[in-house]
């Protein structure tokens, strides 16, 4: 039989294993509040008793976590709950709809503990090549799962739930960008000429003379217009949800308020728009609601949506033959004609709100037929500079 010691305040006991290992068993409330048994082990009776009162401080402070009494699926549900909690609406709930619709069904009875780099990448494999029910992800929808996978397992790390990130070395299929297709050159002119008249005229203005995003657009505030100053502040958003509803958020996409000059050109049409919408209050009486201040609204000072501005803009690409251009490439025409006209690669990346100017340079540099015409035309001057002359 074998020998079994009580610890002193009750809390675990201690016992000679016929194997001769000594056992120390303890009872603990788990991150789920569920209690838990366990079992720790040492060679001498000593160090395992030592284990044990160090354990049972770790268990009274709350700090004793015990990853394998989590599964996958359980940490996912734990890491949206807890940690969720400072993100976005739209990100809390898209990070839910992929957990619940992928990471789960597929690896989401696997005990956290036992989760393997081969789990993972078997894992991203099959949401690559599809499977009974769903069919093959798009790499970039692919990638991220896997970021959300992977922001969860690192949070288990930093936790103490795990010790490793099994998600770190994953291989993943490569991402190709989407081709721009901005307005070139004479293409401004001819957009410019077909929007005339259009409800959406001073709106695809502004927004092809400010790079503002869609969702910035929408929720411009005449509080964020200085016409002294000629400027724009971006400091919100009108995201449209899933499920077709509107919600207004007091950030940016990167979280950072960005001051985006304006051209007298545009200050000019903003002012326009500012006197029209005069208009439509007084016409609207006291069916006008407008209560965000926004500066771009329907007839009744509603907020507009975004099917609707992109539905006319798509009829006016058509109308000049250039029907893939997306209402997001206005940003993009904007970008490169501001690089066009000596702009530096650091003010458009500030003026874009991008993360750096690396990016800034990388999604336009090759793009503008006029700025690889031009480089071709300084690396020619430079030639004749340093040949003298000769050919």
């Amino acid at each position: 039989m074998a020998k079994k010691n009580r610890s002193a305040h009750g809390s675990g006991t201690i016992r000679h294993r016929p194997d001769g290992l000594w056992e120390a068993r303890f009872t603990y409330t788990d991150d789920l509040g569920q209690p838990r048994r366990e079992s720790i082990y040492g060679k001498t009776q000593k160090e395992c008793r030592q284990k044990l009162t160090t354990t049972l401080a770790q268990v009274e402070k709350g700090a004793y976590h015990k990853g394998q009494r989590y599964t996958v699926g359980e940490w996912i549900a734990e890491w949206l709950e807890t940690y969720g909690t400072t993100w976005k609406p739209l990100t809390a709930r898209d990070y839910r709809t992929k957990s619940e619709r992928y990471i789960i069904p597929n690896i989401g009875n696997v005990q956290l503990s036992a989760l393997t780099p081969v789990q993972v990448q078997k894992f991203v494999n099959k949401l690559s090549r599809g499977y009974k029910g769903q069919a093959p992800l798009a790499p970039k929808s692919v990638k991220n799962i896997h970021g959300l996978l992977h922001s969860a397992l690192k949070q288990a790390v930093s936790s103490g739930i795990l010790q490793s990130n099994p998600a770190d070395n994953t291989k993943l299929p490569k991402v190709k960008k989407p081709a721009l297709k901005p307005l070139m050159d004479e293409d401004v002119a001819r957009f410019l000429e077909a929007a005339k008249g259009d409800r959406f005229e001073r709106l695809f203005v502004v927004d092809l003379f400010s790079g503002l995003r869609q969702s910035e657009l929408l929720g411009l505030q005449w509080g964020d217009v200085d016409f002294t100053a000629g400027t724009l502040t971006v400091r919100r958003q009108l995201q449209k949800q899933r499920d077709g509803s509107y919600i207004f958020l007091d950030e940016t996409k990167n979280g950072k308020d960005r001051v985006v000059p304006i051209s007298p050109g545009v200050v000019s049409v903003l002012r326009e728009q500012k006197r029209q919408q005069a208009e439509w209050q007084l016409a609207a009486g006291t069916g006008w609601s407008n209560p965000h201040d926004l500066v771009f609204t329907d007839e009744a000072g509603n907020h507009l949506k975004h099917n609707t501005v992109y539905n006319h803009f798509k009829a006016i690409v058509k109308q000049i033959g250039m029907e893939g251009t997306r209402f997001h490439d206005l940003r993009h025409t904007c970008a490169i004609m501001a690089l066009q006209s000596g702009c530096s690669v650091k003010s458009v990346q500030e003026m874009l709100g991008h993360y750096s100017s690396a990016f800034t340079m990388d999604t336009y540099a090759a793009v503008s037929k006029t700025m690889m015409e031009d480089t071709r035309a300084r690396m020619e001057e430079l030639f004749d500079a340093a040949s003298g002359g000769e050919k």
